[in-house]
């Protein structure tokens, strides 16, 4: 599974999709966030999240993960663009999670954005166990992603669109999953309840904000 194929158009292609609703998911509970000290920013691609976690938040330390190369020297130009005082916040990690372990411990609070969705049911449980191990025993974990719609035609137009990016992006990234699978279950039973959820673009996609308690 690559990105790198893909990296240099995504944020262009996302934007002639779907406008800026992605964003908008990513971003929904950006303003809501406690006082946190170390994040991993996990799979976020081409670092316009991190700039606006920046532009919200205090943090000591960003561990930004991902396994494309491409995705990660995109993140750190955006972020020098940004404000080249804020490199020393942030250590980028190239890590691929279905062989290698997380590169730390003891995070506060744990972004997957448009990312859990990329794995098979075995991938997706080995992905959130390694994320949970590395997390706090009170920590947060912000979570967006495609889901599917409820109502007769949300539903229909929302697997439509499943259909339409799995193949895609098994034939561009050569992702694991072939079909959408709702890592709730698992994220629960590490722990992480939901406290908050958001939809966005008409029920297609979502936001939550998970703790554990």
């Amino acid at each position: 599974m690559s990105f790198n194929r893909i990296a240099p158009y995504f944020e262009r292609l996302e934007k002639i999709v779907f406008n800026n609703q992605m964003q908008c998911c990513r971003t929904a509970f950006l303003s809501e966030l406690p006082c946190v000290k170390k994040v991993a920013l996990i799979g976020e691609g081409d670092g316009r999240f991190l700039v606006e976690l920046i532009k919200e938040n205090k943090f000591e330390k960003i561990h930004y993960i991902d396994s494309s190369e491409k995705m990660l020297e995109l993140a750190r130009k955006r972020l020098q663009k940004f404000s080249s005082n804020e490199l020393s916040l942030v250590e980028f990690f190239h890590c691929d999670l279905m062989s290698e372990s997380m590169p730390c411990q003891n995070y506060d609070l744990v972004v997957t954005n448009f990312f859990l969705d990329l794995f098979n049911e075995q991938g997706l449980k080995k992905s959130i166990s390694k994320i949970a191990a590395a997390c706090e025993e009170t920590a947060i974990w912000l979570y967006a992603d495609f889901q599917i719609s409820s109502g007769l035609l949300p539903r229909v137009r929302s697997l439509a669109w499943m259909k339409v990016m799995y193949v895609f992006f098994r034939v561009v990234a050569k992702i694991q999953s072939r079909s959408l699978i709702d890592p709730a279950e698992i994220l629960e039973s590490k722990g992480f309840q939901l406290r908050a959820l958001r939809e966005f673009q008409r029920g297609l996609m979502k936001a939550e904000l998970r703790q554990r308690i």
